[in-house]
């Protein structure tokens, strides 16, 4: 049996997606060599699994790499006998040795943030929830109107962030098919001849409209692609999931990150302000390199350093780096709220 047929009947036995997404998602995203498989003692059946999937990711102006689990499943009577827990642990040295930064994932269910905690992973990714009734009106300032987007401006909008996900252009692809096959579409608007400056990627449910994600320069282009997304969908309650900016106070969580390679944050982040000085103690109980002493000066990030200003694990130190710019500053550190949007899920 093929190595994607495994995988195709372990995601069934765990999730409820219907056989036309399914199809598109084995053929348009699978991949064998993200694949991650672990046998039963015996070694005769294949018990659970995971897709190890690789972005970028930027970090204070720095491409850094990043590992997504995707579709970890179990089968169901081999499930509480730890087969997920080693292949998580392997998926970890894995993304270490081709060099990640970080590993994110989105958990399938509440439950489930408990679980992941136990390797390591933080509920550090939040999301503001904006609702607006049928009656709401988004005003379109004059200027503005509809474009025709493409990889390039949305590539533009998402690299003006710093701790995000940076998509390719094949992920941007697949997340406009996946979007279609919900009768979703993206939307963006532009002012006369200039670049795109809002994107939405929404779609249409019985009774609202959720906008997955939302990219605008200002609240005026935020409200003329609004205006388009009601156009085409209609009056009804718009549920609109927001990139966290030190301004909200309705916040979900929205998915779970896991440090790999401490060294390599810290000197993205001394590069991108050489006036930071800050020597940290980090505490890590399952990989070995995150644990050490780490001081920031003069734009570059050293291992080893006197009396730490800060003393943290690794649970710790990932929530401080993905908090406001106020918090990051009272630590001596830079910091922003981790973005995460748009990954498959």
């Amino acid at each position: 049996m093929k190595r994607s047929e495994d995988y195709r009947k372990l995601y069934e036995s765990s999730f409820r997606d219907d056989a036309v997404w399914l199809d598109w998602m084995m053929r348009q995203v699978y991949s064998d060599s993200d694949l991650m498989l672990l046998d039963d003692e015996s070694g005769t059946r294949t018990v659970s699994a995971m897709l190890l999937r690789s972005y970028g990711w930027r970090y204070f102006g720095t491409r850094l790499d990043m590992a997504y689990i995707f579709g970890a499943c179990t089968l169901p009577r081999y499930r509480s006998h730890g087969y997920m827990g080693r292949l998580i642990d392997e998926s970890l040295r894995r993304s270490l040795e081709r060099g990640d930064a970080l590993c994110t994932l989105i958990p399938a269910t509440a439950s489930l943030y408990g679980y992941y905690e136990r390797f390591g992973f933080a509920r550090a990714v939040y999301i503001d929830r904006e609702r607006y009734t049928a009656l709401h009106h988004f005003d379109t300032a004059q200027g503005y109107g509809p474009r025709t987007a493409d990889y390039s401006d949305f590539n533009r909008l998402e690299s003006e962030s710093d701790n995000t996900v940076l998509h390719s252009s094949a992920e941007y692809h697949n997340i406009i098919d996946d979007l279609h096959l919900d009768g979703g579409d993206v939307f963006a608007v532009g002012r006369d001849d200039g670049p795109v400056s809002a994107m939405a990627f929404a779609v249409a449910h019985r009774e609202s409209i959720h906008v997955k994600a939302l990219y605008a320069r200002d609240n005026m282009a935020k409200n003329a692609v609004l205006a388009l997304v009601r156009r085409k969908f209609g009056e009804q309650m718009a549920v609109v999931d927001c990139f966290v900016d030190g301004r909200k106070r309705a916040l979900q969580p929205r998915g779970m990150v896991r440090l790999l390679d401490v060294y390599q944050l810290l000197n993205a982040m001394a590069a991108s302000e050489p006036s930071l000085q800050c020597t940290l103690r980090v505490r890590d109980d399952r990989i070995a390199g995150n644990s050490d002493r780490f001081t920031i000066a003069d734009g570059i990030c050293r291992r080893g350093g006197d009396s730490p200003d800060l003393d943290v694990d690794i649970d710790t130190l990932t929530r401080i780096l993905g908090s406001s710019e106020a918090t990051g500053r009272i630590m001596g550190l830079r910091a922003t709220h981790y973005r995460l949007p748009l990954m498959l899920d």
